[in-house]
């Protein structure tokens, strides 16, 4: 049975005493403060959520969403180890040492996932409530999300770095041991540090990326001889999703020290192309005509360029460059596959006379009487007036036996 035997002279006596031998009650005292904290936290939790379906606000739900599963466990582990600086037990300390340690570890791993979720939530929210995310030609906003991206993983770089410092920290002879192992483990620490430059390269990148802001999130690059837009941005490495949905995966490291071409740096407004072949015999003003009107209809062009243009001359045929205009890549690809479908019909069911083709010349075969015809008609074009008559009649009957 437990007696209230205070004592404000030293810490140890300001604890609750058991009778000697008595360890059902400190362990139900113990059990039950555990218990009731999770009801505490599930109540807790209840009005929470009930409260932020009515304001409607996106960081309490995001809260709620990233932060209950590790607050639920936090609770009853923080409300434990306060419990035990208040009770005074019979058990050896040998035991309750080592336990007491595993809850501080166990409490600094779910806070650490907390603190996580934490972060989380507050850039879900800050993204969201962002106007610049609304418009659907914004750099900044780009500009915006991209920072966030960097920055939160950097956050949560920083949170794990503190979270992993703090359990080592919790045993007695880490600093003995981090000493003995740096100055005996130099060698071993250079090779590791060799090894791992090409991550440390990437790590550098993102932060460059972050400052610099070469490319951003929805970004339309060619790198490597791939289009695509930037899908991710990833610690050590970016996501380009192509155009037939393949992923090219590019170190961070290629993109600040390599060269790749960034079609949306200044503005999402994109200038998009395609060629096609025809004989040089088509009316090019009527397929101008032709392509104007059909860029006029398409709900895709933003009304600033579009053309038909001759780009080169071929042997057998003209290669036609058709441009366009879109306010940003997703328009821009829609309206290059319009147009193209739309004018290539037109030219194979108006004038399929005038699709390229090849020409080839049929050349007969010479045989002996043909060049025996040459030689005659130029010997009767020829001054014959002195060649005796022999000749002549010799010529003729040559020509009969030939035929």
């Amino acid at each position: 049975m437990a007696t209230t035997e205070y004592n404000s002279t030293t810490s140890s006596e300001n604890q609750l005493k058991f009778h000697e031998g008595d360890n059902k009650t400190p362990l139900l005292i113990i059990g039950g403060i555990a218990i009731g904290s999770m009801v505490l936290h599930l109540l807790l939790t209840f009005i929470i959520r009930k409260v932020a379906k009515k304001t409607g606000w996106v960081f309490d739900n995001e809260v709620i969403k990233n932060c209950s599963i590790p607050t639920f466990f936090i609770f009853p582990v923080a409300s434990i180890l306060i419990t035990l600086s208040f009770i005074s037990t019979t058990v050896d300390p040998t035991i309750m040492d080592p336990i007491k340690h595993a809850l501080d570890i166990i409490l600094i791993l779910f806070s650490t996932w907390a603190a996580i979720g934490l972060v989380k939530a507050t850039s879900i929210a800050i993204s969201t409530n962002n106007d610049f995310i609304k418009s659907s030609n914004s750099v900044q906003s780009r500009k915006l999300h991209t920072q966030f991206v960097v920055t939160i993983r950097c956050i949560y770089g920083l949170i794990f770095c503190i979270g992993a410092a703090s359990i080592l920290l919790s045993f007695p002879r880490a600093w003995e041991l981090g000493a003995s192992l740096l100055a005996s483990a130099s060698v071993v620490a250079l090779f590791i540090g060799l090894a791992a430059k090409p991550s440390m390269e990437n790590l550098v990148a993102s932060l460059q990326i972050a400052l610099t802001q070469p490319l951003l999130l929805d970004d339309y690059i060619k790198i490597d001889g791939h289009e695509g837009v930037v899908e991710e941005i990833q610690a050590q490495y970016i996501v380009v999703k192509t155009s037939d949905e393949r992923r090219i995966i590019i170190p961070l490291s290629r993109i600040i020290n390599g060269l790749f071409e960034n079609y949306t740096k200044v503005n999402e407004n994109m200038g998009m192309s395609f060629e096609f072949y025809v004989d040089y015999g088509v009316p090019l003003d009527d397929l101008k005509q032709y392509y104007q009107s059909i860029l006029q209809k398409s709900e895709y062009w933003d009304h600033r360029d579009g053309a038909i243009s001759i780009k080169e001359c071929l042997e057998n045929c003209m290669v036609l460059k058709a441009s366009m205009t879109a306010v940003n890549v997703k328009m821009g690809s829609k309206l290059k596959g319009e147009l193209r479908e739309k004018l290539l019909e037109y030219i194979i069911t108006t004038y399929p006379e005038y699709l390229p083709r090849t020409r080839h010349l049929n050349v007969e075969k010479r045989t002996g009487t043909d060049s025996m015809k040459r030689i005659v008609t130029k010997m009767e074009d020829a001054k014959l007036e002195d060649i005796p008559n022999g000749i002549s009649e010799k010529k003729h009957f040559i020509l009969q036996e030939k035929e």
